[in-house]
């Protein structure tokens, strides 16, 4: 599975792409919206996206609702991210889950696990 990991806090994202590399999965993260944007636009578009709500450059609701409105990533999966404990706009927003910051391993393999399975 291709996964891009869209957050700017580099501890976050490098758990998330260890945790997901050892699972066997191909990795690429970005650390604000333009770059996730950008690497969404090159072929294929990955397979799940990890997407932090809080971004320097944007909120994580604008880049969802783009993805949403785009045809090739419109079905995406998407799990949302956040240090806000009431996301609940996410959902409404698009996002497949959401995980509260911080986050447990336990918690964080249970959201992973649901959007693996179709």
């Amino acid at each position: 599975m291709r996964v891009l990991i869209v957050d700017d806090d580099a501890g976050v994202a490098g758990l998330l792409r260890t945790i997901l590399v050892r699972g066997g999965h191909e990795v690429s993260v970005a650390a604000d919206g333009a770059a996730g944007r950008s690497r969404l636009a090159l072929p294929p578009p990955p397979d799940l996206l990890i997407l932090d709500r809080m971004l320097p450059d944007m909120d994580g609701a604008d880049l969802l609702a783009q993805v949403r409105a785009d045809p090739r990533t419109a079905r995406l999966p998407v799990l949302v991210i956040s240090a806000d404990r009431t996301p609940v706009d996410a959902y409404g927003g698009g996002a497949t889950r959401v995980l509260a910051k911080p986050f447990d391993l336990a918690d964080l393999r249970a959201a992973l696990s649901a959007l693996r399975t179709p």
